[in-house]
């Protein structure tokens, strides 16, 4: 099977920041705490700054899951809605009701896709 992860990066004053998304409506398989150790143990997150699932419908509220390479679950914070915001635009989501944010990407200049990655899996 097949999983479809798009890469966007943040360029910031000495750094570049490297986010993975994981958008569940693209994906035939349900983002679990099994698949991230699968991805984490063949280093596929390696280098990532965050790990970004969806979006995700919550009553008709788009959210997403945010966790760090250590598989540690955290809150939103304007860095990650700004790259949100610049995925949901690129893939043709609507980009308002986002969480904690107005849903706009302003700012967002400095953020870009990177690509797209593949992982396998049985």
């Amino acid at each position: 099977m097949e999983l479809i992860f798009k890469k966007y990066h943040k360029s910031e004053p000495h750094t570049e920041k490297i986010y993975l998304i994981y958008d569940p409506m693209q994906n035939p398989m349900q983002f679990t705490q099994e698949l991230f150790r699968s991805i984490s143990h063949r280093n596929f997150i390696q280098n990532c700054e965050k790990l970004l699932i969806g979006p995700i419908m919550d009553d008709k509220k788009m959210t997403a899951r945010v966790f760090d390479s250590d598989g540690t679950e955290i809150s939103f914070n304007s860095d990650i809605q700004k790259i949100f915001a610049v995925y949901l635009k690129d893939q043709g989501y609507p980009v308002t009701n986002l969480p904690e944010s107005s849903g706009t990407a302003h700012g967002s200049s400095n953020i870009q896709a990177f690509g797209t990655v593949y992982h396998f899996t049985a």
